[in-house]
């Protein structure tokens, strides 16, 4: 390993008051990290720069530092701002940092555009080069989207896209699990995170920003297996396997919902490598086929209600696929079980129904039961309904048109087709009042895309499944 000499210690405080003041006009880089706040940044604007200076010398002289201020300002990571802080965040203003070419070389004090033309990996802000083997650690976070029970089906396990693990709104969503939450399917609220390392046996620990994120080895919370946060909220993680593997789940242990922070860095210095920002689900999708669709995996591309699901799961929605055989004639059943559980223990204040054809008189059903009960439950709101020619679901034979608005809600989207007892034995849906597209919804064989369609087409049109993805996305939070 070739490593350069490191920016000399500055002799005495004086000499690194002084250091720090005389750089405090000098511009700093923009941070590498948007979603936590850099190490040296402050007054928390997302950069290091010279307007960071005087608040470093304050809190370093404060006998009683503000510890939110003191802790980004604390480099070596020991839980206090002091002398020992001060040359890192001087290199830190100067934009320097250590340079990895490649497993064997590293180069301290260079800046992050100099590494780059190098074709090195920075390590960030005021981070040296490891002094001794192994060499260039590296490591990565990657979340995966909510399990449905005991594991990912009918879903298929999901990760979380690099470009939205620190998106507050579509990044790894958690549903909150305070205690009360019954999980009518199984302990399923924790979320699934790999973490990768290089070499398999470097030291690296979790930073969270909030206390209400947990951090267990098994999905269920087994006795023992929780990996404990410090007064620094760092968790120290167990050696990853060979393969520089490991698997923690995160859990979200408060009642209040929220966005927070989950990184890794190394032992030795608090330089975030990757992060994840959790965010509460506030929102609950329940999907429901029609007669004899079932949920599958793979998706069946004929079952158009279950392509869409898939879809908003994909995207970051906290979606749930039915058999419409799951809702009762009087809206009650295992859908509605797990809609109670969301409004009343998980907070979840944002409803969405769609189904297709006895699909959608469940949707009817459902919707009739959670208005008519909602005193007891709990506050929530019908913000997104749909039908795709719905057909009334008092019994599996009920061949009668769902004309009816689900009582409360919000939106109701609406597309039906006219059958025939030649194409489709009579099953169609008709308008429905005060639907969109208004007045009562859209027959889509007034359309030139859907001139052709039957019941058991119609859910399959791609501007059908567009425009129910589309309005929920828009009127329903993940």
């Amino acid at each position: 390993m070739t490593l350069t000499a490191a920016t000399p210690a500055l002799p005495g405080r004086i000499a690194s008051i002084f250091a720090v003041t005389f750089l405090a006009a000098a511009p700093g880089p923009t941070a590498t990290a948007a979603a936590i706040v850099p190490r040296g940044d402050m007054n928390a604007d997302q950069s290091v720069a010279g307007d960071d200076a005087p608040l470093f010398v304050d809190a370093l002289l404060d006998p009683s530092p503000d510890p939110t201020i003191a802790a980004r300002g604390d480099f070596t990571a020991d839980g206090l701002l002091t002398d020992a802080d001060v040359p890192a965040f001087v290199r830190a203003l100067l934009g320097l940092g250590g340079c990895c070419i490649d497993d064997a070389t590293c180069t301290d004090d260079v800046t992050a555009g100099q590494c780059a033309s190098m074709g090195g990996v920075f390590l960030g802000l005021a981070v040296d080069c490891p002094a001794a083997p192994p060499p260039c650690a590296t490591a990565n976070l990657t979340a995966y989207r909510p399990r449905q029970g005991a594991g990912y089906f009918p879903f298929a396990r999901t990760a979380v896209a690099d470009n939205d693990e620190d998106d507050a709104a579509f990044g790894p969503g958690i549903r909150i699990n305070s205690p009360g939450d019954a999980d009518p399917a199984g302990e399923d609220d924790l979320i699934e995170v790999v973490v990768f390392v290089t070499p398999a046996d470097a030291d690296f620990v979790l930073r969270r920003a909030d206390t209400a994120i947990r951090a267990w080895l098994t999905s269920d919370k087994l006795s023992g297996t929780e990996i404990p946060f410090d007064a620094n909220d760092r968790a120290a993680l167990p050696n990853a396997q060979a393969t520089g593997t490991l698997t923690v789940f995160i859990e979200w242990a408060t009642a209040a919902h929220g966005t927070a922070t989950l990184s890794i860095e190394p032992a030795a210095d608090a330089t975030p490598l990757d992060t994840l920002t959790f965010h509460t689900f506030t929102g609950i999708v329940l999907a429901l086929g029609g007669e004899d669709q079932v949920p599958s995996l793979p998706v069946n591309t004929n079952h158009g209600t279950f392509v869409v699901a898939t879809a908003l799961y994909e995207r970051g929605f906290d979606v749930h696929k039915y058999d419409e055989d799951n809702v009762s004639a009087d809206g009650s059943g295992p859908v509605y079980n797990a809609a109670v559980d969301a409004i009343a223990n998980r907070s979840v204040g944002d409803v969405a129904i769609y189904g297709y054809s006895h699909g959608g008189g469940s949707t009817y059903d459902l919707a009739d039961r959670l208005d008519f009960n909602r005193l007891s439950i709990g506050t929530f709101v019908i913000q997104f309904t749909s039908y795709a020619d719905s057909v009334s679901n008092n019994s599996d034979v009920d061949v009668a048109m769902e004309l009816r608005r689900p009582p409360s809600t919000g939106y109701h989207l609406n597309h039906y087709q006219e059958g025939s007892f030649f194409e489709d034995f009579l099953l169609d849906g008709g308008p429905v009042p005060d639907s969109n597209p208004p007045p009562t919804g859209l027959n889509v064989e007034t359309t030139p895309w859907g001139a052709n369609s039957t019941h058991f087409t119609v859910d399959d049109y791609l501007e059908v499944r567009s425009a129910i993805e589309g309005d929920l996305t828009s009127l329903t939070a993940p």
